[in-house]
């Protein structure tokens, strides 16, 4: 599933609506008509749409070629709204995966392989963002950070 700006959905919505006139591609001038957008902000959603796989740019043609439009989506207000939601994702993408960790460890997980696999793992977060990561679901009671003799772990 791609998460994608209300703007983001007017394009799709836009180049859906019209493939019968538009069957293989469409130029950003004609949807920067239709929408009545600047010319910056059609090629600035047009790029994110690009990164998210749904369209093709030629920039020397001024064209959009369309590679699948029928991915699932979730939309939301804004770019702030969309790393709100990525954060909260993260969120429960690395509880996910200290939870498997702190399984296979009968319970309880030493940090150093939970930090380990948040930086290193999967989702190749920074070192803040683990740092973050793990105080928010420690806030939230999800996990808990317990001394022992041996060390440092965590556990549900």
């Amino acid at each position: 599933m791609q998460i994608i700006t209300k703007n983001e959905n007017k394009i799709l919505l836009l180049i859906k609506n019209n493939l019968s006139k538009y069957p293989e591609s469409i130029s950003y001038d004609t949807i920067r008509e239709i929408l009545d957008m600047s010319e910056t902000e059609v090629v600035d959603l047009l790029k994110s749409l690009e990164d998210k796989e749904f369209v093709f740019i030629d920039s020397s043609d001024k064209i959009v070629t369309y590679n699948d439009l029928n991915q699932e989506v979730k939309t939301v207000e804004d770019k702030s709204a969309l790393k709100k939601y990525m954060l909260n994702k993260t969120e429960e993408d690395a509880y996910e995966i200290m939870k498997h960790l702190i399984e296979k460890y009968e319970g309880y997980a030493p940090c150093y392989i939970v930090e380990g696999e948040l930086l290193y793992g999967d989702l190749k977060l920074s070192p803040k963002k683990t740092y973050n990561n793990i105080v928010s679901l420690e806030n939230q009671n999800l996990i808990k950070k317990i001394k022992r003799v041996d060390g440092e772990y965590y556990t549900i």
